[in-house]
């Protein structure tokens, strides 16, 4: 080690196979904290390796349940106990989480203060569960008492030397609210205040929120326009659906990850489940069907009648979603997104997961003195 050079070492400890490992290289002297801690070093690091998933959340079954935190690898990794949220204002239980990004979750509560629009903004911060802090975002500096809340995202701000891209200092809120029938879009930076966003040609009235997928979020808008929010620029695009359905009718519809990380749009009219991928071309094309009422003819419980009227989306998880007849809400059956085979649903299933990862910069304690 002595006859490496600095730019050699930095290249051998690009290597390291994970966000874990690298933290643990950093411990193994005060040269390679060194290394480890440059922040161009940490930059290359960075775009070379995917960040490290410490676990996610998932909210409670009522809103008076707190969050829980599942680690996603063994204890002696990632303590659960580090990612508590009981440092929350109010206690845990009052709060849902609306949206995660990098290792910050954006939380919302019912608004309880006494100015008329405390009802229709809910409360809302931004947390880092590692270091127990957060950050109340406001409402939009014009959002009054004539606005109808729609949704809050958290997006990534500038990304700093060290290949950060989102942190307690860097973080970005997006506000869509309703004033008289026209939607309206506000960015509250950190540590500022908020501005108008500007969305040039894109019509957002009446948005119906469909999930998130690949890193943004997806809604849809009258006039068969599917809309697609960026979470790493904040920046908005749109994309024609299909002609073979009328997406104005009143079926089920959401946006859902496949396997090969790329979004997909999935359709219950009736007794069919439809799914559809983006080509190439940018075009969305039919993938794939199912009709549900044959796929679940093998279950225990099955009857004909269930499938007489339509089904109802129940949960949407990870890879999967619950549905159940309209006229038998105890028979509920899970679909498998990727292979579209069915089972009866289990108690387990059904809750939405907000993934956190670790956070970066990463923060080096190795002793000086080895």
């Amino acid at each position: 080690m002595d006859v490496m050079s600095d730019d050699v070492l930095g290249l051998v400890l690009e290597r390291v196979d994970s966000h874990v490992s690298l933290i643990r290289a950093a411990a193994v002297c005060r040269r390679w904290r060194r290394a480890v801690a440059d922040a161009g070093f940490l930059r290359r690091f960075r775009s070379l390796h995917a960040p490290a998933v410490a676990g996610y959340y998932q909210n409670g079954a009522t809103r008076y349940d707190d969050p829980v935190f599942v680690p996603s690898s063994p204890p002696q990794i990632v303590d659960a106990r580090h990612f508590s949220l009981d440092f929350l204002p109010g206690g845990t239980g009052s709060w849902d989480i609306l949206d995660s990004r990098g290792s910050l979750l954006l939380m919302f509560r019912e608004g309880t203060g006494g100015s008329e629009f405390d009802t229709r903004f809910p409360n809302t911060l931004v947390c880092n569960p590692l270091t127990q802090s957060y950050m109340m975002v406001p409402p939009p500096a014009d959002f009054d008492s004539s606005c109808d809340f729609l949704g809050n995202f958290l997006i990534d701000g500038e990304t700093d030397r060290a290949g950060g891209c989102i942190g307690m200092s860097n973080f970005r809120v997006l506000c869509m609210f309703d004033r008289n029938g026209v939607t309206h879009v506000a960015m509250f930076t950190s540590g500022s205040s908020w501005s108008d966003k500007n969305i040039d040609h894109i019509a957002l009235q009446d948005p119906d929120f469909l999930g998130h997928a690949g890193g943004s979020h997806y809604m849809y808008v009258d006039g068969s326009i599917l809309i697609k929010l960026d979470s790493s620029t904040g920046d908005f695009t749109s994309s024609v659906l299909p002609a073979i359905e009328d997406w104005d009718q009143r079926y089920d519809r959401f946006v859902a990850e496949g396997r090969d990380g790329k979004p997909r749009i999935f359709t219950v009219f009736d007794s069919t489940m439809k799914v559809f991928a983006r080509l190439d071309s940018g075009e969305w094309a039919l993938e794939k069907s199912v009709l549900l009422s044959e796929a679940t003819s093998g279950l225990p419980g099955y009857e004909p009648a269930f499938f007489y009227h339509g089904q109802v989306i129940l949960f949407r998880g990870s890879g999967f979603v619950t549905l159940y007849p309209e006229v038998e809400v105890e028979w509920q059956y899970s679909i498998n997104l990727q292979t579209m085979e069915v089972e009866l649903a289990n108690g387990d299933k059904g809750r939405i997961l907000r993934w956190c990862e670790l956070p970066w910069p990463p923060a080096l304690h190795a002793c000086l003195d080895i």
